[in-house]
């Protein structure tokens, strides 16, 4: 009778064990795939950030590059580039930087236009001789970038 209650205990402590184990690797496995997510999370969330920025700031600088001339806004958010009988006005607005095509000649108003880079504030700055100075903010990051334009 003895043996029979200590082999049913034994057989009881080895199933708990087990069991144990099993719940020990699932909360371990849990903990890893957290850290994981956590990573990859705060990892695509810098490259967003990054890419947005340096790519509005390639954007603008091709713009200039190609533009027969360049006029900024009185308050250095918004430029426009003329090309022809066509003009491209580059503008912030409340949600990113947005960009609209108008006739040249036509009035400019650095409102409305279709968003080009949500997220991101724009700077761009002149020095007089023909360079231009293009800060994005996205987010904590900055770029920046210097070109000339072709006039």
């Amino acid at each position: 009778m003895r043996s029979l209650l200590g082999r049913k205990l034994a057989d009881s402590v080895n199933s708990v064990g087990s069991m144990i184990l099993f719940l020990l690797f699932a909360v371990c496995s849990l903990i890893i795939v957290a850290a994981g997510v956590s990573t990859y999370s705060r990892i695509s969330d810098n490259y967003s950030s990054t890419f947005s920025s340096s790519a509005a700031v390639r954007y603008v600088t091709n713009k200039i590059h190609g533009a027969d001339s360049v006029v900024l806004s009185e308050d250095w958010t918004g430029l426009t580039v003329y090309n022809g009988d066509t003009a491209c006005v580059i503008m912030n607005t409340d949600s990113g930087l947005a960009e609209k095509t108008i006739r040249s000649g036509s009035e400019v108003e650095y409102t409305g236009g279709d968003m080009i880079f949500p997220g991101v504030r724009m700077i761009v700055e002149e020095d007089g001789s023909g360079i231009y100075s293009i800060t994005v903010m996205s987010g904590r990051r900055t770029y920046s970038a210097l070109c000339r334009s072709k006039g």
